[in-house]
């Protein structure tokens, strides 16, 4: 535990109590439901990066479905942990979060978690602890009308082609980028693309593709993404993290 203890220590500015407990109480031993190392939990903090812990209740997953937060905290983390509490009543609410957060992951993305058997639930049977963040994980992209509609006329074939093109910019800049979840935005022209930094809003990059892109012409637009890619690691010195 010492181990654990002094990472995150080491890690952590502010509520450094607060954080300890939520942390050090997410260890699940070997009689739990099923166990959580805390090996497993200082490793993902020794990963590069801020983290962030996030502490839920089981009520909350409706929530989740609509907003989509934690959704978006899981595409910006390099590893995802939780821990959950079990009554013997939980047993399919701990099954949809276990289920969604496999479902959001990517393959460059560590995902584990633990069950504890509880006689009573806490307020906060679940908690997340997200690690890896890296600034140029954080990034938000908003697109137009004509953008949408094709990118989501081919949900497998598009997955794959941005797969590739991750995976060729990842290994050029020796960091691992994570999938960009791309938000409507029905005040941009059909056409633009907005990639915004989600820690102060600003605008990062903003262009229009083709006007008669198609499946076979969007490289144009992973091209320009490419582009603003290698900049933003030179810029956040992330090469050869």
């Amino acid at each position: 535990m010492k181990e654990l203890i002094k990472t995150i220590q080491g890690k952590t500015v502010h509520n450094i109590d607060e954080i300890q407990e939520s942390i050090i109480a997410m260890v699940c031993a070997k009689n739990d439901l099923i166990p959580l190392e805390e090996n497993k939990i200082t490793d993902a903090l020794n990963i590069h990066g801020e983290f962030l812990v996030l502490k839920l209740h089981y009520d909350d997953f409706e929530d989740e479905l609509k907003n989509e937060s934690i959704k978006y905290k899981i595409s910006q983390s390099l590893s995802i942990i939780a821990t959950y509490e079990d009554d013997t009543s939980s047993y399919a609410k701990i099954g949809d979060f276990i289920e969604y957060i496999y479902k959001n992951t990517d393959v460059k993305q560590n995902a584990i978690f633990g069950v504890k058997k509880v006689k009573k639930l806490s307020k906060y049977p679940i908690t997340i602890l997200f690690t890896g963040i890296l600034p140029i994980n954080q990034l938000k992209m908003t697109i137009g009308q004509k953008v949408y509609d094709l990118i989501n006329s081919d949900d497998e074939y598009f997955k794959e082609k941005f797969k590739k093109y991750r995976d060729l910019v990842s290994e050029d800049i020796n960091v691992p980028l994570l999938p960009l979840l791309p938000i409507l935005d029905s005040t941009l022209g059909d056409f633009r693309i907005r990639l915004l930094d989600t820690l102060d809003g600003r605008v990062i990059s903003e262009f229009d593709v083709c006007s008669k892109v198609t499946k076979d012409m969007v490289d144009i637009y992973l091209d320009k993404l490419s582009y603003v890619y290698r900049i933003l690691a030179d810029e956040k010195n992330c090469k050869g993290l």
